[in-house]
This record gives structure tokens, sequence and C-alpha cells, in this order.
């Protein structure tokens, strides 16, 4: 019984990291976005030096909460004092004294503590208690991770609260300086605000002989991939495959980035070397291999390599679709594309590039009412898709819709990205109306 509690406890603790930020007992709880919209800490803390300065217990809040996550424990545990002066059932208050009085090894005060939240703030008994026990350093850093972990695992990840997941990864690091997994953590969440210099230098304090050194360096070369220059990028990828002996996904992030980067008949040498490796994910790169060819305009090769793929995993609905909408451009095998589209469609109904390819399927079917509602679907869920509102004009035009295909038409001109590769054949099509 007392088990089955503990993991509700835990599932429920999931929903703190949301936003909006759910009381934990009271509103002092609420933390204002404000000061936090930047996740500048070292700035949220430039002035509580000042004595002349009032702050409210929300602004000491997110002050120990900037302190825990710059790692000063010391000043948090200053500001933690503060704040129970005023609540003396803050949560995150006494959660921070409590870690100060574990890593300096004040036990008694730690029992005075735990008998005064006994069968009363579930939370702290979880993180830092088993069976009124306290535990080790190392399991209480293990429990503060696993909160962080599950909360990814059963929240949206726009609802998530970044200030309390860094808040509770911190202190997972600073209790136990060894949790590489901690560290890790605290680089991608500092990663996913786009925190890049300080991602960067957290995934650079795991060392090799650490089991979470591969990933750290996976995490690294992501990072120097979406963030760089392509110059720094490429050397600093490059770097990191070769000081880690040409590790298979380091080799396969390098081939990514040439492939975004336009590079493909780099990414491609990188995939066939890949390809030797024969690994679990070899229908992916015969995938990307594929994506490439068809860049360079070599459609056979491209054709070639969907098959291969699809023969390793027939069910994959990216290359489903990749395949079949090359066909539907060069009018061949529509009946087996619009097949292959349906059977895409229905594994990934959200996806408004395959919603797309069915459509068009559905127009050079000549299948035009079945076209026009799921073309209209697409402008729902990506309203400023351009070559889809160039699709959704063509079909209105086919069904005698002239003006409707107009007005479509000139928005897909106005939002056309270059490499959507569109604008001199809907300029054309737009001058022969005005001809005409």
């Amino acid at each position: 019984m007392i088990i089955l509690i503990k993991k509700l406890l835990f599932l429920t603790f999931v929903c703190f990291f949301c936003i909006p930020l759910w009381a934990f007992s009271s509103s002092s709880f609420l933390i204002s976005q404000s000061a936090f919209k930047n996740y500048d800490y070292s700035s949220t803390l430039f002035d509580f030096s000042m004595e002349e300065i009032v702050f409210s217990n929300t602004d000491l809040l997110n002050k120990v909460i900037a302190a825990i996550i710059t790692e000063d424990l010391n000043l948090a545990n200053k500001i933690a004092n503060e704040i129970l002066l005023n609540d003396n059932e803050n949560q995150e208050a006494y959660i921070v004294k409590l870690t100060y009085l574990v890593l300096n090894k004040n036990y008694n005060k730690i029992e005075h503590l735990n008998s005064k939240f006994e069968n009363k703030n579930g939370l702290i008994d979880f993180i830092f208690f088993n069976n009124s026990e306290l535990k080790d350093k190392t399991s209480i850093s293990k429990t503060l991770i696993d909160i962080v972990v599950s909360s990814f695992s059963n929240t949206d990840q726009k609802s998530l609260n970044y200030n309390f997941l860094l808040f509770y990864t911190s202190l997972a690091k600073i209790i136990d300086k060894n949790n590489d997994k901690a560290i890790l953590i605290k680089g991608e969440l500092f990663q996913n605000v786009e925190k890049i210099k300080i991602a960067r230098d957290i995934f650079k304090m795991i060392k090799p002989n650490s089991s979470y050194y591969i990933d750290a360096q996976i995490s690294l070369a992501a990072n120097y991939s979406n963030y760089s220059p392509y110059e720094e990028a490429e050397k600093n990828i490059k770097n990191i495959v070769k000081n880690n002996n040409n590790y298979y996904y380091l080799k396969k992030i390098l081939a990514d980035f040439y492939r975004v980067n336009k590079k493909y008949a780099l990414a491609i040498a990188i995939y066939d070397e890949l390809i030797m490796q024969n690994k679990d994910d070899l229908w992916n790169i015969f995938y990307m291999k594929g994506i490439c060819f068809e860049r360079l305009g070599d459609w056979d090769r491209a054709e070639k390599n969907f098959l291969t793929s699809l023969d390793i995993k027939p069910d994959s609905a990216n290359v489903l679709n990749y395949l079949a909408y090359g066909w539907v451009e060069r009018e061949i095998r529509l009946d087996q594309s619009l097949e292959m589209l349906k059977t895409a469609y229905e594994a990934n109904p959200e996806s408004f590039y395959i919603i797309d390819s069915l459509a068009w399927a559905y127009f050079k079917k000549n299948k035009l009412n079945e076209a026009a509602n799921l073309m209209e679907k697409v402008i729902d869920i990506a309203p400023g898709e351009a070559i889809s509102l160039d699709h959704l004009g063509d079909i209105y035009y086919a069904m005698n819709r002239k003006r409707e295909a107009i007005h479509f038409w000139q928005q897909a001109l106005e939002l056309a990205e270059p490499e959507d590769e569109i604008e001199e054949k809907i300029q054309n099509k737009l001058n022969k109306i005005n001809a005409g």
C-alpha cells in the first residue's frame, strides 16, 4: 500500500512542472514568468544584495530557484531561510534547506524538519526519505532526476516549466556531483530554452570515463549542427567524430548536417559508410540517401534508395509519402501512389505533408472534390505553407473556382521561400490569367 501511494504521489508531482504552475499548498508557489522569461539566472540574482530593496516572497522564490540553477547552494540556503521567515511551509525553500543540511551532515536538524512535515508534505518525503529514514545522497539525487525525466513523458512539451525542471535537475547535480545523468539533462534543458553556450559548456563537463559521455558528445555535436555557422559547426562535429573513433551516431549527425546544408554529395558519402555498418536504422539511412539524390535531380537513384528503404521497413509513412509524391509529380504509377499515400495517411493522419501529397494524388487522378477537401485541411493545419497554397490554387482552378485560385496563388507567391522553387511557376500562371 505504501509503494502504491508513493507511485501515485510521483505521478502527481509531474503536474507541477506544467504551466500554469499548480500551487503545492498556497498561491505563493505561482512563479512570475517575467522574471525568468530569458532564463538569465545570474541577472535574476543581481539585486539580492541590495539591502534597501524589500522583496516579495514570489521574488525571493525566483531568486532561490536562480541560486540553485547557478549552483550557489550557500546563497540559495540564505534566501530559503528568508522565505521561511514569512512562509514556514514554502516547499521549495524547505527542499533547498534539506539539501543544504544533507550536504553538511546536520542530521539532527533534518530529523526535526522531517517530523514537522511527517504525513503533511508528500513531495519532501518522496525525495528525501524512505519510511521516515533519510536516503543517501545518491538516492536523493536519482529521485530528483526521476521526477524530471517523468515530466517529459507525461506532459505536453509546450507546457513544461523549465525554471522548475532546471531547479530540480540542479539540486540533483548539487547533492551528487557524480550524477552525470543530471549534468546531461541540465545541458539538454538549457539547449531547449536556446541557451546554447551554457548547454555546450555543460555537455563538456562529462568525462570520457562516464557512461553518459557518448550521449553528451551526441548532444554537443547536435548543438553545433543546429546553432553554429557552417564552417565552425563542420570543424567541431568532425573533431568530435574523430575523437570518438568514428562512432556511428556521431557520423550520422555529420551526414545529416551536410544534408540539411545542401552538401548532398558529402552526405551521400557518409551515408554509404553508415550503410556498411548495417545498424537497426538502415531503412532511415537509405531514406536520407534517397532524399539527397532527389535533391541532386537524380530521380532514378533516389527511387532505388526509397524502394530499398521500404523493403526493410514497409510501413514507414515518411518514405511512402516521399516516394509516392515523387511518382505523382512525374505522373507515373498514380494508382500505386494513391494507395501508398492512403496507407501513410492512416499511419500519420496529422502530417500536413502527407495530407498534401494525398490531396495532390487525388488531383492528378481528377478526383477534385476529394483533393479540395484534403488540401483545405492542410491549409487549416499549416496556413503559411506556400506549396500547399499553390496546390490549392491549382485544384480550385481545375474546379472553375478561378477567383479563389488567384487568391491562393497570390498568397503562395507572397509566402514562398527560395527553396520552394515555385515563384516563377506561380507568376507564369497569374500572368496567363491576366493576359486572358
